[in-house]
């Protein structure tokens, strides 16, 4: 076993290893165009997940010129290693994005704040996520297209889904619902530890089934279904951007270069201010501006270019292009990261060794190819949601390691957690072996909102998602993690040796412990 080493430590050897490696893995220099052209055809503000699947289809038309603006750069070796996930807050590639202090929840976290880690390089959040690919709800879309979404119901859309997957798990390959001409590689990992066996029967045991929940219906427990292939990462620049940007000469990516304002003729997009090196640009688009920015950076882009809420814009002098509720009606899954437990048999990933290091670099399989023990996930319905829906309010993320290790502590100390809640709570069981239920609420009904800070691109935006607004996120809240201890409690997991984790949350003393009262 490789002993303990600060996070940075561990951090450059995988990225060193990873380089000496990994040849295929260009930097800026591959991706930036030498000389940008006056005006194109299209231009696409964010080369993230989206974005760059755009501008792969896009440029695959000879005669369109398409540029692809992108605030960071070339994505590092380091990102394509799966379990290095947790450490990719905080770096240069994360907008290093936090919500304003919350009333209701991330009390446990410094000044109440929720880290938002978004992605800022070629690839977007695709370069710094889980790799968790889930489409999402049926429901969602067909709903989106009721209230006026014209072509966004989920039999439309399953055809561009399929048409960009290259699916890897055969029993669910020919289900229709996949397709295996695309260039995102999806399946599982190529390990999972016996802890994660021990989920899926307790999921079992407790009356689930065992799903495609990308496919005919989403309630139900499986594995992950990752974006991976060889056992690395596969974001949207290595899919969508790597393999033809030197065979379409129409397609231009600009590195390092943000977008500052949509330039607007009356109502309509003609091209966009960007700023590179600390030298404005502007370029201008015959045909069409895509804003691709992400959750965050669209509606700040957005208003700062006129198109927001008049009050608001005119608050920071900002000329009105369109009165619209930009940024409003924020929602956000909440996540839950306390409900862990205690094991007598070690049967969780051990990633920290000579042999995980040499499973991954040789082979590329092994624990290192799991992100941060990620492994498995089930989608539930809880007493307030309808079933016949096959819409499920709650998943729960099954974790094949302990929440008290010092991984776990520099992962926590990056989020924000308060040191004395890591030191109250966690760190009393290191050292024994431990997995971790974390429950998601998919279905939330608090609403938050994003507004400017100012007008200075620069800055951050105010991002307040409201969290446990709503009376009813908090019953459901306790719901998911009443799921979580039925896990817990299972023959499957009492086969290991699980018992509920035996210490309070601090601040929570004066609660029995597991009770409806300590879990609200």
């Amino acid at each position: 076993m490789l002993p303990y080493a600060p996070k940075w430590m561990y951090f450059a050897l995988a990225s060193i290893v990873s380089l000496l490696n990994w040849q295929d893995q260009p930097s800026d220099s591959f991706y930036d165009a030498e000389v940008l052209l006056d005006e194109y055809d299209f231009i696409i503000v964010g080369g993230g997940s989206a974005g760059n699947v755009v501008a792969n289809r896009l440029s695959a038309v000879p005669e369109l010129r398409v540029l692809v603006i992108e605030a960071g750069g070339a994505p590092t070796p380091a990102t394509e290693v799966p379990s290095l996930f947790a450490f990719h807050n905080g770096n240069p590639y994360d907008w290093n994005y936090k919500t304003v202090p919350q009333r209701n929840a991330c009390l446990a976290f410094e000044e109440n704040r929720s880290k938002w880690t978004r992605g800022k390089a070629l690839g977007g959040t695709s370069v710094v996520n889980a790799m968790v690919y889930v489409r999402g709800s049926k429901r969602d879309y067909d709903q989106w297209a009721e209230n006026g979404a014209t072509g966004w119901s989920y039999e439309e859309v399953l055809p561009y889904f399929k048409s960009i997957e290259k699916f890897g798990i055969p029993e669910y390959a020919d289900n229709g619902y996949h397709g295996n001409n695309g260039e995102l590689s999806i399946g599982y990992a190529p390990t999972r530890s016996l802890s994660c066996d021990k989920f899926l029967e307790a999921c079992r045991e407790l009356g689930s089934e065992y799903v495609d929940y990308n496919g005919p219906s989403q309630a139900g427990h499986s594995r992950i279904q990752f974006t991976i292939r060889d056992g690395r990462r596969v974001s949207s620049a290595k899919a969508f951007i790597l393999p033809v940007l030197k065979q379409r000469p129409n397609l231009h990516v600009t590195l390092h270069s943000l977008a500052t304002k949509i330039e607007f003729d009356n109502k309509l997009a003609v091209g966009v201010h960007f700023e590179k090196g600390g030298v404005p640009r502007y370029v201008r688009a015959t045909r069409e501006v895509i804003l691709s920015g992400g959750a965050i950076g669209s509606p700040q882009l957005l208003m700062l270019s006129g198109v927001g809420p008049e009050d608001h814009l005119r608050h920071h002098e900002i000329d009105v292009i369109a009165d619209l509720p930009v940024g409003q009606n924020l929602q956000d899954h909440t996540f839950s990261g306390g409900l862990t437990a205690t094991t007598e048999q070690d049967a969780s990933l051990q990633t920290r060794s000579e042999a995980a290091l040499v499973d991954f670099f040789v082979n590329g399989t092994g624990p290192m190819t799991i992100p941060a023990g990620v492994e498995a996930v089930a989608f539930v319905n809880t007493p307030f949601v309808n079933e016949s829906l096959d819409s499920p309010d709650v998943e729960l993320v099954f974790v094949g390691g302990s929440s008290s290790g010092e991984e776990s502590e520099d992962f926590f100390k990056d989020l924000g957690l308060k040191k004395e809640v890591f030191d109250g709570y966690f760190l009393p069981n290191r050292g024994k072996p431990a997995f971790a239920v974390n429950p998601v609420l998919n279905r939330l009904k608090s609403r938050g909102e994003i507004k400017l800070k100012s007008s200075n691109p620069y800055d951050h935006p105010l991002v307040d998602p409201k969290y446990f607004s709503h009376p009813e996120d908090i019953q459901v809240a306790v719901e998911a993690a009443k799921l979580v201890l039925k896990v817990v409690d299972s023959k499957a997991m009492k086969a290991l040796g699980a018992k509920r984790w035996d210490v309070p949350l601090p601040g929570c003393e004066d609660k029995v412990l597991w009770s409806d009262d300590y879990l609200e």
